[in-house]
């Protein structure tokens, strides 16, 4: 062969293994989606407004997603938790949410705990940037009507608490007690623990009080001596319902004299209260005292369940609730912000607004009400079933 020929078949040669080795590592690389991407957040009840009031000004808009832009939209719906606890622990949901916006940083790792048997694994993180956070604060507090905040005082000489509670609840009625005798007996109110947690926090708060410690345990829980004693209180329960600061709304003395819910509910009721029903509302923050915390969770489930730019998206909007424009946006909606960078001292602060009720922009000194255990949970659930839904 001539070498002219030769070497024009070399050429050839080389150029067809350029194109296959071209076309065999173009088809190797991975493509990059460009599309939309849509994310879902289970979100506590109590916070559900201002996270969808949030997800509307954050979607819509492209954010840039492992170098590609695209546009992300934030779907939110309010889900107890509960509810969300015992879907973790079945496996029953169909398709688990992006994130969940759980109560508190408890019921994350409850669901962790719970959620091990079906999943094998961890199903939210501590640490790395997918890490549950906290994105808005909120206490348990008791409330009382004033006009029933004034006599208990003088009966008993101090604030409400759950000793008042329980004195109150086992007297033979308000005139006993030196109240107006149409006033009838003492009635508290508390959410319903099956399908509020402030209810079951409620329940755990008033072991902490009758044992006079934090934390107690699935033990002292099931004792049958505290039931007996927590019994005598909620006996004088009208209508267990959730969001007890709604029936107070709706029904004013009626459904309840005094109770213990979640601030923030408080917070978005307490005038509407006042002017329906002529009379105001005390507010006592309790020692020990509850706190909700609101740690925004990521799904760290299978990869088909739950995309990795559906993962990032999510950060992102964790990311954004935690923007000072959305830490101060909490205040509007009675919650407290997560970010020490955000002072609860702020005009739109509803804390401020109702100071005359007894909100406090920083919370009295008190030890933190620990949750229980899952099993403690769970037995007080059953207990209350028991006793009062059968």
């Amino acid at each position: 062969m001539r070498p002219t020929r030769l070497a024009i078949l070399i050429l050839m040669l080389v150029f067809i293994a350029g194109i296959v080795y071209m076309l065999t590592n173009r088809s190797s690389e991975p493509v990059r989606a460009t599309g939309p991407v849509r994310i879902d957040v289970a979100s506590a009840i109590s916070v559900e407004p201002w996270v969808s009031a949030a997800a509307r000004e954050f979607s819509g808009k492209e954010y840039e997603l492992d170098g590609v832009r695209r546009k992300v939209t934030v779907d939110v719906y309010p889900l107890d938790g509960v509810t969300a606890l015992n879907k973790w622990a079945k496996g029953e949901f169909q398709t688990p949410p992006t994130a969940w916006l759980a109560e508190s940083r408890d019921w994350v790792n409850q669901a962790n705990a719970v959620a091990a048997d079906h999943y094998k694994q961890d199903i939210f993180l501590a640490g790395g940037e997918y890490r549950d956070q906290s994105v808005a604060l909120s206490p348990e507090v008791w409330t009382v009507f004033k006009s029933r905040a004034v006599v208990l005082e003088k009966k008993f000489g101090k604030a409400l608490d759950w000793e008042v509670v329980h004195s109150a609840a086992t007297s033979r009625g308000w005139a006993e007690l030196g109240g107006d005798a149409a006033w009838g007996r003492f009635k508290l109110i508390i959410p319903h623990p099956k399908r509020d947690p402030a209810g079951l926090a409620a329940m755990v708060g008033a072991a902490g009080a009758y044992y006079s410690k934090p934390a107690v345990s699935a033990d002292e829980l099931k004792d049958a001596r505290f039931l007996f004693w927590l019994k005598e209180s909620l006996d004088t329960v009208v209508d267990f319902q959730p969001y007890g600061a709604e029936n107070m709304v709706l029904y004013g003395p009626s459904a309840g004299d005094a109770g213990q819910v979640l601030e923030n509910y408080l917070l978005l009721n307490a005038e509407a209260i006042e002017k329906r029903w002529g009379d105001g509302l005390i507010v006592v923050y309790p020692d020990p005292i509850a706190w909700y915390d609101f740690p925004f969770a990521i799904y760290m489930g299978k990869e088909k369940e739950s995309s990795a730019a559906e993962k990032d998206a999510a950060v992102l909007f964790k990311r954004f609730l935690l923007s000072n424009d959305q830490q101060v946006a909490t205040l509007r909606f009675g919650l407290r912000p997560a970010s020490p960078d955000v002072s609860t001292d702020h005009p739109s602060s509803l804390i401020k607004r109702y100071a005359a009720f007894g909100f406090k922009d920083r919370v009295p000194a008190s030890s933190k009400m620990r949750q229980a255990s899952r099993t403690g949970l769970v037995a007080l659930g059953t207990w209350f079933v028991d006793n009062y839904e059968k």
